[in-house]
């Protein structure tokens, strides 16, 4: 009897675990401090775009370099479109390449990060659509985010058949972060010489040296943020063009007021934002929606500024890009 009484507590208990987890599964998932990722900023673009795409990252070339090696540039794309189906199949190993050649400093929060980084590729027509779809938007809000013009035809690259004198070693730049993952296991090929193309690839931290770069010829390829490859196209009078975008949308809206649940609801909040890029983005939807709301962003002015900000709990609501969402919610109790 004591036995049967025994099994039957046991059962009994084990059901009662699978409830809770049932239960807490259905529940937006909370780190220590009580923040929720309450809004995918990228869904609420697309619901005002018209069927293009969020595109905060992309991949430019200078367009003399293109023009002399555009057999070179073809093995690029295909080798950097294959090295971003790994990293986005793959995560956990390409989380440790990109620590290896540094691009992240945690491979794991860089594999953890992966699957909301919407790390892609688009060439091409698709790629020309939503580009300027997206500089179009900018413009709007922000002119000088995007060099005060939009970028004509000429800034966008397509494949071509021509062969002409061809490089043997191509100069790549990428950012560090999210815009640099895809570049990844691209640099663990090169480094074990599989690549068709010779590639020396350096890891900046700021833009600015990028463009800088680009514009006295030190770098032919370069991973860049939208905005910015078009500051450079206007700043060389058009001597950059876009060859891919290589990531759609990273921001995040976190919550620890439990009030945020749709884009309406951030009506009279104030939202802390980093600066520049994420802020004209937030703007942009905010007024798409007719929402009024509070844009703070001097206060926390970088990702890495707020993330810490977030973490102490000191505001209530923010706006963060992949990796740093991970980082915050690394404490998620499930």
């Amino acid at each position: 009897m004591k036995k049967i009484i025994s099994i039957l507590l046991v059962t009994a208990m084990m059901l009662t675990s699978l409830l809770l987890i049932s239960c807490n599964n259905n529940q937006p998932v909370t780190n220590e401090q009580g923040y929720k990722v309450a809004l995918n900023l990228t869904d609420e673009w697309n619901k005002i775009s018209n069927g293009t795409q969020l595109v905060q990252g992309c991949v430019v070339v200078r367009k003399d370099f293109a023009e002399k090696n555009p057999d070179t540039i073809s093995k690029f794309l295909d080798e950097y479109k294959a090295s971003i189906e790994f990293t986005n199949a793959n995560p956990a190993e390409a989380g440790k390449y990109i620590k290896e050649f540094g691009i992240f400093d945690n491979s794991d929060v860089a594999a953890t990060a992966i699957p909301s980084c919407n790390i892609a590729f688009m060439e091409g027509e698709s790629m020309k659509s939503s580009m300027e779809a997206f500089l179009t938007a900018m413009f709007s809000v922000a002119p000088a985010s995007i060099g005060n013009v939009i970028p004509q035809d000429d800034f966008y690259y397509f494949r071509n058949e021509n062969k002409n004198a061809e490089t043997s070693n191509v100069r790549i730049t990428t950012l560090n972060g999210t815009t640099g993952f895809g570049m990844a296991k691209l640099m663990s090929d090169n480094k074990n010489g599989t690549t068709s193309n010779s590639y020396t690839f350096n890891v900046a931290t700021d833009a600015t040296k990028i463009i800088a770069g680009l514009v006295n010829g030190s770098i032919d390829i370069a991973a860049l943020p939208t905005n910015a490859a078009s500051n450079v196209y206007n700043k060389t009078n058009g001597n950059v063009q876009v060859l891919s975008i290589n990531t759609l949308g990273v921001l995040y809206t976190l919550d620890k007021t439990g009030e945020i649940n749709s884009i309406n609801d951030l009506e009279g909040k104030t939202i802390y934002c980093p600066a520049q890029n994420p802020t004209f983005i937030l703007e942009y939807i905010l007024k798409a929606n007719n929402i009024n709301a509070t844009i703070n962003s001097t206060e926390y002015s970088t990702p890495a500024a707020l993330r810490t900000a977030v973490i102490a709990g000191r505001v209530d609501i923010a706006v963060l890009p992949e990796p740093m969402v991970s980082i915050v919610m690394a404490s998620a109790n499930q």
